[in-house]
């Protein structure tokens, strides 16, 4: 079995079947979202056209959407112990609590949590130190709690020093540069 990754790379399900953060540490509540329960919400589309909007299926699973025969070891599909497998078993990623629309953090409740104006969150965003967002409702970008709860406890603060502190963790790319690669003004000439 594959491994499946949701939500811009957040959240992996390995071999286990179990849906984990970066950190390798499991998503509470988390369960699979599959073909059937997005078919009960729209009937209407195709099975191809629904896993489009998670996903992008590779050949067998094409072929096996399609009613043709396939290796069942090449499917991302939910087993349900002994009973035979169906199309609605396909996986598109995941469900759980934290990635409930109502639950999830806008700029402003991130800026308002760190303690930080809108614009500071924003230039974080642009900078690449802001963990990417997991979803985006309209143009706006959402995060899971868990991840800004990670991201607010191990980010850098003004004045980090990896000599002193180490590394910043996995959401921070690039330490701040150290004091002796910082810019200096030319000074005048005494005339």
């Amino acid at each position: 079995m594959r491994v499946l990754r949701a939500c811009n790379d957040t959240y992996v399900r390995g071999r286990d079947e179990v849906w984990r953060y970066p950190w390798g540490d499991p998503v509470p509540g988390a369960s699979d979202l599959t073909l059937s329960e997005l078919m009960a919400l729209d009937p209407a589309s195709s099975a191809t056209e629904l896993m489009a909007w998670y996903r992008p299926l590779n050949e067998s699973e094409q072929a096996w959407l399609a009613g043709r025969p396939v290796d069942v070891d090449q499917l991302l599909v939910r087993r349900r112990g002994s009973r035979p497998l169906h199309a609605g078993d396909l996986l598109a990623g995941i469900q759980a609590p934290e990635l409930s629309v109502l639950a999830m953090m806008t700029v402003n409740d991130i800026a308002e949590q760190a303690g930080v104006s809108k614009a500071t969150v924003d230039s974080y965003r642009y900078r690449g130190d802001l963990p990417t967002p997991q979803v985006t409702c309209g143009r706006t970008p959402l995060w899971a709690r868990p991840i800004v709860n990670r991201w607010l406890a191990s980010r850098p603060g003004c004045g980090w020093r990896s000599d002193v502190y180490g590394a910043p963790s996995q959401w921070a790319p690039s330490p701040p540069r150290l004091e002796s690669e910082r810019l200096t003004w030319p000074t005048a000439d005494p005339a």
